[in-house]
Order: C-alpha cells, then structure tokens, then sequence
C-alpha cells in the first residue's frame, strides 16, 4: 500500500484535490481490472482514450484518478498531469518503491537479434550465477516462472510491478529487449540502465514510426540516457553504430566481424554437425567455445553477448559456459529433424533483413533444397512486402505464400504485395491457410531438404479481422510427424 502523495512525490502535477494520505492498493491502467482501493490512471492511447473509462472504474469502487482532465465526481481523489502517459512510469516507479534503481538492468535494441541476444546473455550470467531475470518478447522469466509476453517490451507499469517481483525474490539483475515502440511510448522512461546494446537497424516498423531516421531516432534514445559509468554495446558493421557511439555519454565497447578496432570480434569459424565452433578476438587474448546457434546473423548475437558480459565484468570461463550452455531460443531457428530425413526450420523472421539472413544461414548448411513458408502481417508496413518476395525469390526453391496475421487487411491483398516481388512465379504456391500451406510443403519435402516456417516463431496464435484464434506451428509438426 503506497500513499498518493508517495506516489506523485518529486513528480510534476498541474493540481490535486482530495485526501492525499488515501492509501493505494494497486496502480491500473485498465479500467477491468479496478477494484476498490486501487488507483485509475487514464491513459490517451492510439486508439482508445482510458478518460472515457473513469466511470466504469468509480462504479468498480475506485476512488484515486491520475488524469489529465478532472472526472466531475465529488467524494474522489484527483492528481491531474500534464501527459499521464509520460507519467505513469513514474508513478509506478514510485509505487514500486525505486526498486529498479537498486537493480543492474541491460537493455538490447534493434531490428533483429534482440531476442537471442537477450537469452545468450541471461544464460551467461546465470552460469556467473548472477541471480538474473529475463523480459523478451517470448516471455518474462523471474525466477522459476515463465511468463508469456504480450509485448516485446511490457507497459511501464507492468514493468515496473515485474521489476519489483524480481528484486523481492533477490533477483538484482535484468536482460530486457527494449523495442522502439516501447522507447515511443515512454514505457521505459526512468530506468537507469546499466547497459545499453545495439544489434542492427533493418527496415520494419516504419508503419509506426514513418521512416528510417525516426525509427533511428527512438533507437537512439536508450544510448543517450546512459551515464558516463554505464556501457554502451555497438554493433560497428552496422551503419547506424557510429551515430549511437557519438550520441552516448556511456563507456563504448564495440563488436564486429572482422574489424580490428572492434573490442571482440571472430578470429574464426568452424560448422559443426549441431553448431559452431568459435574464437573471438577478445581484449586478454583468444576466447575458444561452442554453441548450438548456427549461422552468421547468430555469430553477431554472440558477439554482442560476450562484449556485454565482458563489460560487466563476467569472466571468460563463465561466458564459455553460459554460451555453450544454451540449447535453442523458442522461435529461433528451432530445428526439427525428421524421419523422412529432411529438416524443418521455424523461425521469427518476418522483415526483410531477417528473411534474408535466415535463408542465407540455411543454405549454409547445404541442403538438397529450400522451402520456405511465409507471408507477411495485415496493418503492418506495406513497403517491405515486396522486398520479401524478391528475398524468398534469390534464396529458395519453391515458396509457399500464406497468412502471417492478417488482421483487418484482406489476406489475398497481402499476398498479392507480397507476388509482385518476385519474377519466377513457377517457384510460387499461394495457399492463404497457414495450415495448409505448412502442411503442403511438409507433403512435398524431399531427404536432404529444409522446410523453413518463417514469420511466427514463438507465437501460438493468428490474427484476423474478427479475432485471434489459437495457432501453433508446432502442433501441425506434431500432428504431421505423428
């Protein structure tokens, strides 16, 4: 239970009315979810202003509003904001009694590489057996529980209340992804980080954001919050690293392919039957290990995974083991191997950057032939649509168009953005129904070749225009296996 006037302490307001000593049970952003001794905060949304929702809250017995404009109710407690959006992670900041100052949290944004950079690292510091939690955009670990993830990066409230479950249970350390949207919408805003990494900036989300240099510039955002005992983690092949390297006041640390002046980079590369066998250039020498990851987009999470633990002080030894240690990220490249002696690949490419990298890693492993199944999502950036066609085109052999969260978009439409990309249409099959179209080229799949579902991932769900319905790629592996 936290007083209002704990909660709005050192926190602009334009006025107060009411008892601020009222005792607050819980902060809710969703007005389903009041109960009497919450508080209310009305958040103005891209679609839905939480203002039209003070009175659904007052009749759930609510009696504490943040608002940005004054609910006419007399026997209620009123601190009015300027932008209650901007606010609320300071107001759970507060309620949460400041708990993630007292936490080492690193943060991991870019285009691609998020996750599996997020789980390379929190598996190398729990083999440094660092208590460490984990928030991604499959799931939020704390502690022994897994908690499905409905953003990449959560609301700044349940953030917050996330953070705090952590720190109560004596977890001081957090690997986080931040996305773009989340820097957007202030839900990181408040945190100090202790680390800040950069993967790469590809073309996706420009339906938000409008166009690469706004894009960027949320990016960008993470790295000038840091102070100067902080570190920032580059990517230095990446044309954006150097601008994010001016812009930090952090420590830079930096990691390439081949760069010498990058702090780790490959020294070499072996494939392996399952995995790689690598070294890196490290600041004390060589740094030998193996890992299950396979193909160069993953050597670049690697990378930055050993450079954030180096400059968090882990030890090499521990690094080894956390990387070897790691068997599969849910979603990323997750491999199935069959009787009928080809591969299936599910993977959670679905920009352009992505497609093409995973489509690079498998042809990497030599395969007899490349399918791949796709399609690309409704209300989404238009613009990339084709670019994945001509991608599925350069790379594969047959390619299966199909549903990728169509959403309010008619599917067909999609799919025909998607054909104008690519010239051979003999290579193309359209089969609207994901199902089905996985199930086609499991059906055709030869010995020696790989069948990569790409676009879902970690997902277990599809999104229409009348509702979600429950879809996971791996029980029609399951169910075709069997």
């Amino acid at each position: 239970m936290k007083r209002v006037s704990e909660i709005v302490a050192d926190i602009p307001v334009l006025g107060t009315s009411g008892d601020l000593s009222t005792l607050v049970k819980s902060l809710q952003y969703d007005s389903r979810r009041v109960s009497e001794s919450d508080a209310f905060v009305a958040i103005r949304g891209g679609v839905v202003d939480g203002h039209r929702y003070i009175r659904e809250a007052y009749e759930r017995g609510c009696r504490v509003f943040f608002v940005e404009e004054a609910p006419e109710f007399a026997d209620v407690v009123v601190v009015q904001l300027e932008d209650t959006r901007r606010g609320l992670p300071y107001l759970a900041r507060n309620f949460y009694e400041r708990v993630s100052d007292q936490m080492k949290l690193i943060g991991i944004t870019g285009t691609n590489g998020k996750t599996t950079t997020a789980y390379l690292i929190h598996s190398i510091l729990q083999s440094a057996e660092w208590r460490a939690g984990l928030i991604s955009t499959v799931e939020a670990v704390v502690g022994k529980k897994h908690i499905p993830s409905v953003h990449t990066t959560p609301e700044s409230l349940d953030l917050a209340g996330m953070l705090a479950e952590m720190y109560r249970r004596g977890i001081k350390s957090a690997v986080m992804e931040v996305s773009s949207h989340a820097l957007a919408l202030n839900r990181v805003d408040g945190l100090n980080w202790t680390a800040a990494v950069f993967t790469n900036l590809g073309h996706d989300h420009l339906d938000f954001h409008g166009d690469m240099e706004s894009y960027f510039a949320e990016k960008r955002k993470l790295f000038e919050r840091l102070r100067e005992c902080d570190r920032a983690i580059v990517n230095l092949d990446d044309p954006y690293g150097e601008a994010l390297i001016e812009a930090t006041n952090g420590d830079v640390l930096t990691y390439a392919f081949s760069n010498d002046a990058a702090t780790v980079s490959v020294r070499s590369i072996h494939t392996l039957k399952e995995g790689m066998a690598l070294e890196l250039n490290v600041p004390s020498g060589v740094m030998r290990f193996t890992t299950s990851l396979i193909g160069k987009f993953n050597v670049y999470n690697i990378l930055a995974a050993v450079t954030t633990a180096l400059s968090l002080g882990v030890v090499e030894s521990q690094i080894s083991a956390g990387l070897t240690a790691l068997k599969r990220v849910p979603g990323r490249c997750e491999s199935y191997d069959t009787t009928g002696g080809y591969k299936i690949v599910i993977d959670y490419a679905h920009a352009p950057e992505a497609l093409e990298r995973v489509l690079q890693a498998m042809l990497a492993l030599r395969p007899r032939a490349l399918s791949v199944v796709f399609g690309c999502g409704g209300d989404r950036d238009r613009e990339k649509r084709p670019k994945m066609g001509k991608i599925a085109e350069n790379y594969a052999d047959k390619i299966y168009l199909t549903n990728d969260n169509p959403r309010s978009e008619d599917p067909e439409e999609i799919i025909a953005e998607i054909l104008s990309g690519i010239y051979n249409r003999d290579k193309v099959e359209v089969i609207p129904n994901r199902e089905a179209a996985i199930v086609a080229a499991l059906k055709n799949a030869r010995k020696g070749e790989i069948v990569l579902l790409a676009g879902k991932g970690h997902e277990t769900s599809q999104t229409f225009s009348d509702g979600k319905v429950h879809f996971d790629e791996r029980d029609v592996i399951r169910e075709w296996l069997i």
